[in-house]
């Protein structure tokens, strides 16, 4: 015989077990978001970003015969970066070419790794995964191969980017 504190106790449990089992269902994604070009927003996961960092424009060495999203190189703690206009590489809006500093994100994919050049790193944001639209017809048709989805949030569209769809891009690798 079960009295009136026990069941009220299982009660208690049950919703408590519910609960938690509907916060696993709705996934945070811990993101790194940033400006693409002055009008666009990115997300990055973060899984996929090693470093950001603020780098001096001189710091990236011109490669010739690449194609123009690709700046050229650059060398941070014992590695070689190809530094990419991720703008130009989405078919964006280009970075600005007279300014002095880059931002700069460090990104890795398995074995893979590139130096992605913003104009402005917001921070890091964290995300539901019940938040992601994953209808992305109206995007441009050259952004659409690097989306996971969008996020819309007080009349502002971020957009979650597949970080290996960047890194494997054909336009990187021909």
């Amino acid at each position: 015989m079960q009295t009136i504190s026990e069941s009220v106790d299982r009660l208690q449990n049950a919703k408590m077990n519910a609960k938690m089992n509907a916060n696993q269902e709705t996934e945070l994604n811990t993101c790194l978001k940033f400006e693409i070009d002055p009008q666009t927003m990115g997300l990055l996961e973060s899984e996929f970003t090693q470093e950001v960092l603020t780098i001096n424009a001189t710091h990236i060495r011109s490669v010739p015969n690449k194609p123009s999203c690709i700046l050229g190189i650059l060398s941070r703690r014992r590695r070689v970066y190809w530094a990419i206009d991720l703008a130009m590489l989405l078919g964006l809006q280009p970075l600005d070419q007279n300014i002095g500093l880059y931002q700069v994100i460090l990104t890795s994919v398995q074995e893979l790794s590139l130096a992605l050049i913003v104009p402005k790193i917001l921070g890091v944001v964290h995300i539901s995964s019940d938040r992601l639209e994953q209808n992305i017809n109206f995007v441009p048709a050259t952004l659409r191969p690097y989306l996971k989805g969008y996020i819309s949030e007080k009349e502002e569209l971020s957009y979650l980017l597949k970080a290996e769809s960047i890194v494997q891009s054909a336009i990187l690798h021909s």
